[in-house]
């Protein structure tokens, strides 16, 4: 069944609106409204203030440092802002929290350059800006508790490095922290890191996967993957990093501990280091590892979940929580109240990620993701597909023998759950649900649809910075 509801306005941007579509389930569960950035770009974030009258929106466009779209009525009205900073030559890998009514943090790579890290204190009106040189590799993550500020990026060196403010974002600890890369800690650290050998010699496709800041406590969480000596060859596709770690902040160090059972198998390929974590109101750490994993059924490609009640020291068994028998990429996970998760990803047609095959803007409401099995409610939100293409997996080896062609879509999509408990959603599109008839052609323009719960199940007051 489907129902026309009012298009929301765009105001101050070019813009075309996605027909606003009502998806029922066979028990009228939920109803979501859409709307389109036209050529916004890949790789969006969405971010909403406490109270939910800030909702900040943006994709990788032509803009610098992004192409920022900014409501100040609970996401009735957007108007595109440019955020005035110093540096012009960022644009990149974009993350971007509200972790107060008024305050923002988003980090932007500049490659070359380093990270610029941009603060706004009115809700995103306007910005300020310090830089982190370093020769970053890829995709930087920030949060904030207060003024304690948290940057994570990996090097060219290939090691992970954690950047420490206290100022929120003016000035940097003169020495960052490794991730990784020192050895095993010693036993009375209650921590297992790589090998020396995983960490230096064989994790060139490994990366930073995310950045968890718990809010009530301060504790920071950083996700990452890498690939050990058993990604070597493997098929899945070589060195696609099989094991999942979350480190944790203690005393100055990041102690790692696995979330992946034994560390990973041969059969395991967690792709493009756009896995994910999030926490709950009660504390609780949640990851989805994208991509394939062998759970003793076979490897096929899905957003896995794994749960934390001890900050990260051990994990629940991994569970599948894509769409049955699809193939379901670029899982993001967002935290409600306990036990309650927003999930959002590509839903495929086919059940390989390297073939071309329609696409769909999925979003999923799990509750009692907090046990073994948790309940998950589906639902695609967008009528047309957003892309009908195959979808590369990994980033830099799009091309690569088992990695796929098409990347126009970039690398990642995110969700935020407001104070009312409803779900917000950003995808990239370059599908027939903005306008493009062949994902695959060269002039294919990619855009950004924004996707709001209306009414249906409510996950609880969102985790505010998460």
């Amino acid at each position: 069944m489907r129902r026309h509801l009012p298009l929301l306005a765009v105001a101050g941007a070019a813009a075309i609106a996605v027909p606003v579509v009502a998806h029922a389930t066979a028990t009228n569960a939920v109803r979501t409204s859409a709307q389109t950035f036209l050529n916004a770009g890949g790789e969006p974030n969405i971010t909403v203030s406490p109270s939910g009258k800030y909702v900040l929106a943006d994709g990788l466009g032509s803009e610098s440092p992004a192409t920022l779209y900014r409501s100040t009525d609970y996401g009735k009205h957007f108007t595109l802002t440019v955020p005035h900073v110093p540096s012009k030559g960022g644009g990149g890998d974009w993350d971007m929290h509200f972790v107060s009514e008024q305050t923002v943090v988003a980090a932007d790579l500049d490659l070359g350059v380093g990270i610029h890290v941009d603060v706004s204190r009115d809700a995103g009106a306007t910005w300020s800006e310090s830089t982190v040189a370093m020769d970053v590799y890829d995709r930087p993550w920030i949060g904030a508790k207060g003024n304690n500020l948290y940057l994570v990026a990996k090097g060219f060196d290939a090691v992970p490095y954690l950047y420490s403010s206290h100022d929120l974002g003016k000035t940097f600890d003169p020495l960052p922290i490794p991730l990784y890369g020192t050895g095993p800690l010693p036993a009375e650290a209650g921590g297992t890191s790589p090998t020396p050998v995983e960490a230096l010699v064989t994790n060139q496709n490994a990366y930073v996967d995310n950045l968890t800041v718990d809010p009530k406590t301060g504790d920071v969480f950083v996700l990452y993957g890498i690939d050990p000596p058993e990604s070597y060859p493997s098929n899945p596709p070589l060195g696609a990093p099989s094991r999942l770690y979350v480190a944790h902040l203690e005393n100055g160090s990041m102690i790692s501990h696995p979330v992946t059972p034994g560390g990973g198998t041969a059969a395991d390929a967690f792709y493009a280091g756009f896995n994910w974590m999030t926490e709950d109101a009660a504390g609780t750490l949640y990851v989805v590892g994208n991509g394939k994993h062998s759970n003793g059924q076979g490897s096929h490609q899905a957003p896995w979940l794994s749960y934390s009640k001890d900050k990260g020291k051990t994990w629940s068994t991994l569970v599948d929580i894509g769409t049955p028998a699809r193939t379901s990429v670029y899982g993001a996970i967002t935290g409600g109240t306990k036990g309650n998760v927003g999930l959002v990803y590509y839903e495929g047609t086919g059940s390989d990620a390297n073939t071309a095959q329609n696409w769909y803007a999925t979003m999923a409401w799990v509750t009692k993701a907090d046990t073994g099995k948790p309940n998950v409610l589906r639902e695609r939100v967008v009528a047309k597909p957003v892309h009908n293409a195959d979808i590369c997996l990994d980033g830099i080896l799009c091309g690569a023998p088992g990695f796929g062609n098409n990347r126009n879509l970039l690398d990642y999509i995110d969700n935020t759950i407001g104070p009312d408990g409803k779900m917000w959603a950003v995808f990239a599109s370059d599908g027939p649900a903005t306008g493009v008839a062949d994902s695959g052609a060269n002039n294919a323009r990619t855009s950004t649809i924004l996707v709001k719960q209306v009414n249906g199940p409510s996950l609880g007051k969102g985790v505010v910075g998460t």
